[in-house]
């Protein structure tokens, strides 16, 4: 040290050397290591104490640089990331830094640019940046891997809340779709650098089944303020009555959009059906368009999922909208797709009234709020239909392991759990939305167990009292059974 800056704590180390620059009150460190120059500061002021534990300090790094244990990454942990590695290497091992010393902003921005992009799903790209940037990133940015705990990932769902400007909770399944972008990322950094932390993860379930308790206090709190006629959902089961009414108040060039909405298809799949996916007995579900935040159309042409690869069936009263629809898509322009993916106009079945392709945010604001208002119902959004169906297949006697192929799910939980709680007025209405839906929406063994007149009358059979047994009505059409021609009939016996 010379100059003003001398103090009478200032010694010189064993190894390197100290000093202080630019008028800064911290001490930086000088030393050579595999013939390279190192300056660099440390977070000490300059104390007569912390001068001394930095000589003693630099005395313990010239000693293991001879012995040949010294590990720069270890001893100045506080470097950035590029010097940390280029002296491992040089050192001839491979870098791996600690997780106290990594941020989980900047290897989650790394991961998206290097992982994002490999994803097929063009809705899970956007679903990943738009939870990674917009909810994890800003509450975890300056965390290191190693101060992320269970406690802290719990505080961090207490904190989640719409982006609308409500303050209202997130729903469970949002949580949790927001939790497992964060999770691939924690896991790809403990695999990449062979961390061994304790999964902070592990508390997620108990937290989720804690928000859905409150969930559930919550929403029988606010019916308990409301009058019957008030509590309706925006996703509440329709009634037929109240379908009828809200379809009469569509304009009836999107009649086919409300059947196929009513049979379980959503938004984007509704704009990608083609002409070709319409078969004679049923409707292919294949493709679907899907839109990033800049509006850019996505031609997608499998499902998410492999379990939303579907069919629908086509009733005799869905046939005719369904040619409708298709005779009047017949635009001769071209869609343009991300992807320099391009589709003859025509080869899609639905289209808006003007002849533009058929755009699902579109019909929602200019057809289905209008004709939700002009029916005098509460606000419903048009994933109601799909809720409806479920209750309404139920109720008509629908086979449940075919209603969860039919809605493009893997397992009964979401029709045992999510899907709309049963309408009281249903029952009166189970005729009449077989009617509306069509004895051959029904599979025959459900129509024989459900309906068992109209399955005779279906099958032309005669119709047998109810107080005899099930038998001879299946021998009327397969022949005589062994209790007919062999059991206790008056007509098996000698005279």
């Amino acid at each position: 040290m010379k100059g003003n800056n001398m103090k009478s704590w200032h010694k010189k180390p064993e190894f390197g050397s100290l000093y202080l620059t630019g008028g800064s009150r911290y001490i930086y460190i000088s030393m050579n290591y595999y013939k390279q120059r190192l300056r660099f500061p440390t977070d000490r002021e300059d104390t007569p104490k912390n001068w001394e534990e930095l000589c003693d300090f630099l005395a313990q790094v010239g000693q293991k640089i001879k012995n040949h244990t010294f590990c720069f990454a270890k001893a100045f942990y506080w470097l950035d990331q590029q010097t940390k590695e280029h002296f491992t290497k040089l050192e001839g091992g491979d870098y791996k830094p600690e997780p106290e010393h990594v941020l989980f902003g900047d290897y989650a921005r790394e991961w998206m640019e290097r992982k994002i992009p490999a994803f097929a799903s063009v809705t899970k790209q956007r679903d990943y940046r738009e939870a990674l940037n917009s909810r994890i990133i800003p509450f975890f940015d300056k965390m290191s891997f190693a101060s992320i705990t269970a406690s802290v990932i719990e505080s961090f769902i207490d904190n989640l809340k719409r982006c609308n400007g409500r303050q209202k909770a997130l729903s469970i399944k949002r949580v949790k779709n927001i939790i497992g972008p964060m999770s691939k990322v924690w896991n790809a950094a403990c695999n990449d650098h062979n961390w061994n932390l304790r999964d902070p993860f592990t508390a997620v379930s108990s937290k989720c089944t804690e928000l859905q308790d409150q969930a559930q206090q919550e929403t029988e709190r606010q019916l308990a303020l409301l009058d019957d006629d008030d509590a309706v959902s925006s996703r509440d089961v329709f009634l037929l009555s109240e379908w009828k009414q809200l379809k009469s108040c569509v304009d009836p060039h999107y009649h086919p959009v409300m059947e196929l909405l009513l049979m379980g298809l959503i938004g984007s799949e509704l704009e990608g059906l083609q002409k070709r996916h319409v078969k004679n007995n049923d409707i292919q579900v294949r493709c679907a368009v899907v839109r990033d935040k800049e509006g850019k159309a996505y031609l997608k042409f499998k499902p998410k999922n492999w379990y939303r690869k579907r069919l629908i069936p086509v009733t005799r009263n869905l046939r005719g909208l369904l040619d409708r629809a298709a005779a009047v898509s017949n635009a001769d322009s071209l869609l343009k797709f991300e992807g320099d993916i391009e589709f003859p106009a025509h080869a899609f079945l639905l289209t808006m009234k003007d002849g533009k392709p058929f755009n699902y945010d579109s019909f929602r604001k200019t057809v289905w709020d209008k004709a939700v208002k002009q029916a005098g119902m509460e606000s419903r959004v048009p994933y109601a239909a799909r809720h409806t169906l479920v209750q309404w297949a139920l109720l008509i006697g629908v086979n449940k392991n075919r209603l969860v192929d039919l809605m493009g799910h893997s397992t009964k939980k979401m029709i045992d759990e999510v899907y709309g709680a049963y309408r009281k007025g249903l029952i009166d209405e189970r005729q009449m939305i077989l009617d509306y839906l069509g004895d051959d929406f029904l599979a025959l063994e459900e129509m024989r167990t459900a309906f068992p007149e109209r399955y005779q009358k279906m099958m032309a059979l005669p119709i047998i009292p109810l107080h005899i047994a099930e038998a001879p009505a299946l021998a009327a059409a397969f022949g005589q059974s062994f209790s007919q021609s062999q059991g206790l009939y008056s007509d098996n016996y000698l005279k």
